[in-house]
């Protein structure tokens, strides 16, 4: 009886904002409105809720969780000051990590995408969070410098007093009008040593070209650009799925309907050159719990997951187009599957050894065991009051208005590969480098006042590249969503600008949540 009161008190909490299930042209009003059901979204949601305002999470499909429930099944600690941890993400990490059944000695907490979705719901479920699913972003209306509200394609309208975007995209932040910039600074905008295109590894001697002497699948047209140059590619995206060898588990991998063989031509030549002889070189296999792996582009690999350059269009494409991109990686990741199960030109051993894998019958099951999202690394990064650059993660590490301890290593995959002038080809854009701990400052989530009163941005980061390759993991876009829903309460409660509240006050209430955001003595 109890329970049942609860239920029903829950419900009339949120009949007034049921209205919004339905087009109409008078808004629906909340407190906080955030954009994208993403980690960060959903922290941002939950932070803000908590202090007794109302909040929408307006999710473009019909799943909250962004990558950690479709396929990124880790805290990245491996990478990461576990220190460096802390708030609403460090909680979900651990929860999910303990329904999944994983090791809780390990330095990486680890989990099932979906354990992680249902941990989610229940979390945006205590907060008394309103979910609006499949709920895309149209067009915004605003009043000088305020968003007034968010209009999704479907009609519906989300008015707000603070609006979020937490959208791995900045689809938000770019309807507003605020600044923002795509793909790689040149290496002398902001004097960083990793800036623009960046040549890691060596020419590869494997011919690209077909018999017609066209490109191979994979192979962007154009000479190879000149180092340090700017460069409109951001780093690669792909498909980061689960497998299994578990036999009650296990859906068989069969051949695709659009299967072709010639997708995977290079990588063909590559392993008749030897340069690949195991599937692992190819593929990066990262155990975790339920006898599953996880499945992702293998940063130094030559060939892998990614489809160089497929991944630049993705940010200012519309949600139809996006969804082609997204089908097209999805294809090619099965036919990659395939073709290293059962092509004779794939050695005996590697063939033995992808057979033993299936799909995981148990992870998303409306979407034919394919994870909902594609990995979008980096899309429009904000151009707000302080851009961090590679200084910031590097030297420069303190800053006065922090709101967030950063620790990954500068990590980008490949961006673009290149025929080379001898015949041969070369990829272009890694980036791996140990990381330190460093502060990252308020401002770097908030857009020039001029441009934007009421928004904060706690994932499309106000950065260079370089930075981003840093700060684009869910933990940090977790504390910084965090970070972003109390401010939106400062914002709310004392009827200021975001660019405008009590940095120090916010700093107080994030440490006593247990957020840190103090650089260790010995740094």
């Amino acid at each position: 009886m109890k329970q049942l009161l609860r239920h029903l008190l829950a419900l009339l909490v949120l009949l007034p904002t049921l209205q919004a299930c339905t087009p109409t042209s008078s808004a629906t009003r909340f407190d906080v409105v955030v954009y994208g059901g993403t980690p960060g979204g959903i922290t941002a949601a939950i932070a803000a809720a908590r202090e007794g305002h109302s909040v929408v999470l307006i999710e473009p499909t019909r799943h909250v969780g962004g990558m950690s429930t479709s396929g990124l099944n880790r805290d990245e600690a491996e990478h990461m000051a576990r220190d460096t941890f802390g708030g609403l993400a460090d909680q979900f990490f651990h929860e999910a990590a303990k329904r999944s059944g994983a090791n809780p000695r390990s330095r990486a907490k680890v989990w099932q995408s979906r354990v992680a979705e249902r941990v989610f719901r229940e979390m945006l479920r205590d907060a008394r969070v309103f979910i609006a699913f499949q709920k895309q972003i149209d067009s915004v209306e605003m009043q000088d410098t305020k968003i007034s509200v968010l209009r999704s394609t479907s009609g519906h309208r989300f008015a707000g007093r603070v609006f979020i975007d937490a959208s791995y995209e900045g689809d938000l932040m770019a309807a507003a009008g605020v600044s923002h910039v795509l793909g790689r600074e040149a290496r002398s905008a902001y004097d960083e040593t990793h800036g623009g295109v960046i040549y890691t590894d060596d020419p590869v001697a494997v011919d690209p070209y077909d018999a017609d002497g066209k490109l191979l699948f994979g192979v962007m047209p154009g000479k190879p650009p000149q180092a340090g140059s700017a460069s409109p590619h951001p780093t690669a995206y792909n498909i980061r799925l689960n497998l299994t060898t578990r036999q009650d588990n296990r859906v068989e991998i069969t051949q695709p309907d659009s299967y072709d063989p010639a997708q995977h031509e290079l990588l063909a030549r590559c392993i008749e050159a030897g340069i690949f002889n195991s599937v692992g070189q190819i593929i990066g296999r990262y155990g975790m719990p339920g006898g599953k792996v996880e499945c992702n582009n293998r940063q130094a690999a030559i060939v892998s997951m990614a489809i160089p350059g497929l991944q630049t269009r993705w940010a200012e494409a519309s949600f139809e187009e996006r969804e082609k991109i997204h089908e097209t990686f999805r294809a090619y990741t099965h036919g990659l599957l395939w073709f290293l199960k059962t092509d004779p030109r794939v050695p005996e051993a590697m063939r033995k050894d992808m057979a033993r894998y299936g799909l995981c019958k148990d992870e998303w099951v409306d979407n034919d065991h394919w994870p909902w999202q594609l990995y979008v690394r980096e899309a429009r990064r904000m151009r707000g009051r302080y851009v961090l650059t590679q200084h910031d993660i590097t030297t420069d590490r303190s800053k006065e208005d922090a709101i967030h301890l950063g620790s990954h290593f500068i990590d980008s995959h490949h961006t673009a590969r290149y025929a080379t002038v001898d015949g041969g080809f070369i990829n272009e854009g890694r980036l791996w480098q140990e990381g330190q701990i460093y502060q990252v400052p308020y401002r770097a989530i908030t857009p020039r006042q001029d441009e934007c009163d009421n928004l904060l941005v706690p994932v499309c980061v106000s950065s260079t590249h370089v930075a981003f390759c840093s700060l684009r993991v869910e933990a940090s876009w977790m504390q910084m969503g965090e970070a972003a829903g109390m401010a939106a309460h400062l914002a709310i409660t004392n009827d200021r600008p975001v660019q405008s509240i009590d940095v120090t006050q916010l700093q107080s209430r994030l440490r006593e949540l247990g957020l840190p955001i103090d650089l260790p003595d010995d740094q």
